[in-house]
């Protein structure tokens, strides 16, 4: 099954009345006057938990997938946001200095290596001067959902079943952001499924120098 069929189906599942968001977002938002002009992407934004977290606090945001039944949940869950399908294995579709935020939720852990950096690039590309960056990752530590498991591709990224998926630590993420302001990296728990998920928390400030 490719991965664009396994999304789909996915999310053609889900109903609105399903989607809830939790509030890992909220100690990052304060300095962010929802008034003030460009959006917020949601890269990955899935059935819309974060998009809806924002739009109720009354932020501009532009919902991303590459799966079209989450896009159609999104607009059915959030009527007035945005939509945009996208890859982020290919470039992203918005101008350079665009963005206020990028929220990335669970969505930068398929890739390899070398698409990872050109990925997080790309975002410090659409996020203006003091843009921040607010992303979960799959930690080392995720057990329940596929650490260390399957054939080994890279360090800490695996395919099982077909699936590719990419586990951190924090050298790696400082190596990856090395060239950015972090402001917090935190291991934490997260408990939007049915078991507990091991994740890296982490929020950015986008590079002076691109």
């Amino acid at each position: 099954m490719s991965d664009a069929i396994f999304w789909n189906e996915l999310f053609s599942k889900l109903r609105p009345e399903q989607v809830k968001y939790d509030m890992w977002l909220e100690p990052f938002i304060g300095g962010l006057d929802p008034s003030g002009t460009g959006p917020i992407l949601d890269l990955g934004c899935g059935a819309g938990n974060d998009t809806l977290y924002l739009t109720e606090k009354g932020y501009s945001v532009i919902a991303c997938d590459r799966s079209d039944e989450a896009l159609a949940l999104v607009q059915e869950l959030v009527p007035q946001v945005k939509t945009e399908r996208l890859d982020l294995l290919q470039p992203l579709p918005f101008p350079d200095g665009s963005a206020r935020a990028v929220v990335a939720d669970l969505s930068l852990h398929y890739f390899s290596w070398s698409d990872t950096k050109r990925i997080v690039a790309d975002i410090s590309r659409v996020l203006r001067p003091g843009g921040q960056l607010w992303c979960r990752v799959n930690s080392t530590r995720d057990f329940e959902y596929g650490a260390g498991q399957g054939m080994p591709i890279e360090p800490n990224y695996y395919e099982l079943d077909g699936k590719r998926k990419r586990f951190f630590d924090s050298p790696q993420l400082e190596q990856l952001f090395q060239e950015w302001h972090v402001s917090f990296l935190q291991e934490q728990t997260m408990d939007r499924y049915d078991k507990p998920k091991v994740v890296w928390v982490l929020a950015a400030t986008r590079p002076e120098l691109c």
